[in-house]
């Protein structure tokens, strides 16, 4: 899934981030984790490094100083939507909707639909394969 034109769209990304732009935790993080920063929830920060590696600091509750570190295809896709938000260029890394897709069951809830949230299932995409059907 993460391709050579992944990981320079991602390294120019962070090669280009404003380090005045970011609280200085943040900032010590990219530099020590030379990654991208998605966004944060109410305790973790996410990170996307230019390898396709999701970094997620501060995720596990009753140990936050140790870092865990994914290349699940599903974890990439999400970090991928979320992060296009912030960084557009990323949405060039977004797979194409296939003819044969389907709407992701996610849509019809409104956290899901209004991108609030990102659905575990689809990533964040709204649809899903025909090989992936929910039926």
């Amino acid at each position: 899934m993460w391709t050579s034109r992944a990981e320079q769209v991602v390294s120019r990304l962070i090669a280009e981030i404003s380090p005045e732009r970011l609280d200085p935790t943040t900032r010590a993080n990219v530099v020590r984790l030379h990654a991208l920063h998605i966004g944060s929830s109410l305790w973790a920060d996410y990170y996307l490094r230019s390898n396709g590696e999701v970094v997620v600091v501060g995720g596990d509750f009753d140990h936050p100083e140790i870092d865990s570190v994914s290349s699940d295809p599903g974890e990439v896709l999400s970090m991928i939507v979320w992060g296009s938000r912030r960084y557009p260029e990323l949405r060039e890394l977004l797979p194409v909707r296939p003819s044969n897709a389907f709407a992701c069951p996610c849509r019809r809830h409104p956290l899901f639909a209004e991108g609030k949230v990102l659905c575990p299932t689809c990533g964040g995409m709204g649809w899903l394969p025909m090989a992936r059907s929910l039926a």
